[in-house]
């Protein structure tokens, strides 16, 4: 019989979610929007799905959490112009092996265990303070 490690799981509350881009998407019909999958820096499992948009009805940002898949979704909101400029910052990365790092502060923390894995009880919306960007141009 194999002995377990009895180690105890030890839980700390995060206030900011780190993501590192995969892939960028822009849709484009009626509104611009871009699509980004991307993984996580700070969260040992799962994937996040952001989508960022022009805000008109002013629409609040927010990341959801999924208890029964390993999947965020962020919703983001700025001004056309916003959108337009993190395009062409973008743009500069293109031909870049760096990925794109977006860390979310969020309102509520999320609670992480020491392996980074993350605890959820039940689906989650948290309000997305601010987002920034790190985009490595060489």
């Amino acid at each position: 019989m194999k002995l377990l490690d009895k180690k105890k799981i030890e839980w700390k509350k995060i206030n900011e979610v780190i993501l590192m881009v995969n892939s960028i998407d822009l849709d484009f019909q009626k509104n611009l929007q871009i699509s980004l999958d991307c993984s996580f820096e700070n969260i040992s499992k799962g994937r996040c799905k952001m989508k960022i948009s022009e805000n008109k009805n002013k629409n609040k940002n927010s990341l959801f959490v999924y208890t029964d898949k390993p999947l965020m979704e962020v919703e983001i909101f700025h001004s056309n112009s916003y959108l337009r400029k993190l395009l062409d910052f973008f743009a500069l990365n293109k031909n870049n092996n760096k990925k794109v790092k977006v860390s979310l502060n969020i309102s509520d923390s999320l609670m992480v265990s020491n392996s980074g894995y993350l605890f959820v009880k039940d689906n989650l919306q948290i309000s997305v303070d601010s987002v920034s960007w790190s985009i490595p141009i060489i």
